[in-house]
């Protein structure tokens, strides 16, 4: 069975920092899309648990805070959704995936 993805899922690789339960720990980035992303993190991560993702954008000055909250987490590995994209977030996401077209 194969899996169809709501939205389109590119490569991109950043360092992150994960801020949750008022500890924030360092990470990377491994793909993106506007639903969500894949991390590589030592965080003691749990599914449902939600976290702040603080990201560095290509093409936004600022850096983004994006909600999110855990879908799964595998040794370092951990999938996450974002709640909530603001619409500059998802102009830098969307470049993003246009440039890797």
């Amino acid at each position: 069975m194969t899996q169809k993805r709501k939205y389109a899922r590119v490569e991109f690789e950043t360092e992150i920092t994960i801020e949750f339960g008022g500890q924030r720990l360092a990470g990377t980035t491994i793909n993106l899309s506007q639903g969500g992303a894949l991390l590589q993190t030592n965080a003691p991560l749990e599914f449902g648990q939600k976290l702040s993702l603080f990201i560095n954008l290509p093409k936004i000055k600022e850096t983004c805070v994006i909600p999110s909250v855990v879908r799964w987490s595998k040794d370092a590995s951990v999938g996450v959704q974002f709640e909530a994209l603001r619409a500059i977030e998802v102009w830098g996401i969307n470049q993003l995936i246009s440039a890797h077209k």
